[in-house]
């Protein structure tokens, strides 16, 4: 869970927050009111985080994963089955981004993707 942690923290703008309780840590950009990129829940060993339109439609293929029907894009990752610890930090790096990519454009510059 630690490396979701550092991965997450890691992306430029993050905070960590506690909305839901403290079973699930959310991972957003800029502030608590700021996007959602990624949530865990330690308790049951769940990653949450969206990921591109061909890696979801891919998604209910690979073990350990599920796609979340709920959001666009998001998928549901058991670390107990995924553990490799660069492919958890990778599925962090990249929802960030996709979430990022998402802002309006004054966000997006000031994460310097502009």
């Amino acid at each position: 869970m630690e490396e979701v942690r550092v991965a997450a923290l890691s992306m430029p703008k993050t905070i960590e927050d506690r909305p839901f309780g403290e079973e699930i840590v959310v991972y957003r950009i800029f502030d608590k009111k700021g996007p959602i990129f990624s949530m865990i829940s330690e308790e049951k060993s769940i990653l949450n985080v969206r990921v591109p339109s061909d890696f979801f439609e891919i998604s209910d293929t690979i073990d350990g994963i599920t796609p979340l029907r709920i959001w666009k894009n998001w998928i549901s990752v058991d670390l107990k089955t995924v553990r490799r610890k660069q492919e958890v930090k990778d599925l962090v790096y990249e929802s960030w981004y996709e979430v990022a990519e998402n802002l309006p454009r004054g966000k997006r510059k000031l994460l310097n993707l502009e």
